[in-house]
C-alpha cells in the first residue's frame, strides 16, 4: 500500500458529511415509519428452472473447477522453480566460495614451496663455491679380513650439492582437500 494519500483532507470531509447526512436521514425516517422506497424489497418473478439452464451451470463449474486446478499446479510449479533457482544460487555462491579457498590454497603451497630467501639474493650472499674440488681428509687403510676385497679410496670427489628436493604437482583435489 502507498503512502501517499488517495484523497485529499477536503475530499475525505465532504465525504464524512455526506455519510453523516445520509445516516441522520436514514434514522428520521426510522423514527417517523417510512422507508426509502429503495429500501422496499423488490420481488423478481422467478423462472422455471430450464434443463439447459442447469447444463450451462454444470458446465461452468466443471470448467471453474479445472481452471482452478490448473492455477494451483501453476502456483506449485513457481513455487518449485523459485526453490530450484534459490538452491542454483547457493550452489553457484558454495563454488565460487570453493574456488577462492582452492586458490588461496595453491597460493599459500606455492609460496611455502619457494625457497626463502629468493635463489638469485641467497648465491648473493652465500660465497661463490672454490674453483679446486675438496678433498676428503686421508685416511689409513684398515687391514681388510681374508677374502674381502677392499675398495680403493676415492679421489677428487665433490660432495653433492644440497638442493632440495622436487615436489610434484598435487592434483586440484588433492589441493583441496588439505
Amino acid at each position: 500500500m502507498s503512502a501517499v494519500p488517495r484523497h485529499s483532507e477536503e475530499e475525505l470531509r465532504q465525504q464524512w458529511a455526506f455519510l453523516d447526512a445520509l445516516v441522520d436521514r436514514q434514522a428520521a425516517s426510522l423514527k417517523s415509519g417510512v422507508q426509502d422506497p429503495e429500501e422496499d424489497d423488490l420481488h423478481v418473478p422467478m423462472v422455471a428452472a430450464d434443463s439447459t439452464f442447469l447444463e450451462e451451470i454444470s458446465t461452468l463449474t466443471q470448467r471453474v473447477t479445472t481452471l482452478e486446478g490448473e492455477r494451483t499446479t501453476l502456483l506449485r510449479r513457481i513455487d518449485l522453480a523459485e526453490e530450484a533457482r534459490m538452491a542454483a544460487e547457493s550452489a553457484r555462491a558454495a563454488a565460487e566460495a570453493a574456488r577462492l579457498t582452492a586458490e588461496r590454497a595453491l597460493a599459500d603451497e606455492r609460496s611455502r614451496l619457494q625457497p626463502w630467501p629468493p635463489v638469485a639474493a641467497a648465491s648473493a650472499i652465500t660465497p661463490a663455491p672454490s674453483a679446486t674440488p675438496v678433498r676428503p681428509p686421508a685416511r689409513p687403510a684398515a687391514a681388510a679380513p681374508p677374502g674381502v676385497r677392499a675398495t680403493p679410496p676415492q679421489v677428487d670427489v665433490v660432495p653433492p650439492k644440497a638442493t632440495s628436493p622436487k615436489s610434484r604437482r598435487k592434483s586440484w583435489w588433492q589441493r583441496i582437500r588439505e
